[in-house]
């Protein structure tokens, strides 16, 4: 199993450089983050666990401080599982935030 890499939130100021800012919708209310950095993705965390907050938005300020390439919104629907298909599809958007 491959180390998951962290980028905690502390680490971040107004040098960081972020090619890619990847915001995962968990739930409805429920958004995290991963960062890709120099061809590395990073879970961002926040006192040591990935970080939460309620919107997109409320994350992107929180990354304000940094010079950041794109932001992209990532979300993973559970609509098979939901219907009872038995074999779990790919089913992932992945648009501009």
């Amino acid at each position: 199993m491959a180390k998951v890499l962290k980028f905690a939130l502390d680490e971040l100021n107004e040098s960081t450089i972020i090619d890619r800012v990847l915001i995962l919708s968990l739930m409805p209310s429920l958004y995290t983050a991963r960062l890709e950095i120099g061809g590395q993705v990073y879970l961002l965390t926040e006192k040591g666990a990935s970080i939460r907050r309620p919107s997109a938005e409320a994350l992107k300020r929180v990354l304000a401080r940094a010079h950041i390439g794109e932001f992209r919104m990532i979300h993973s629907s559970a609509y098979d599982e939901m219907i009872g298909q038995g074999i779990k599809v790919e089913n992932q958007m992945d648009v501009p935030a």
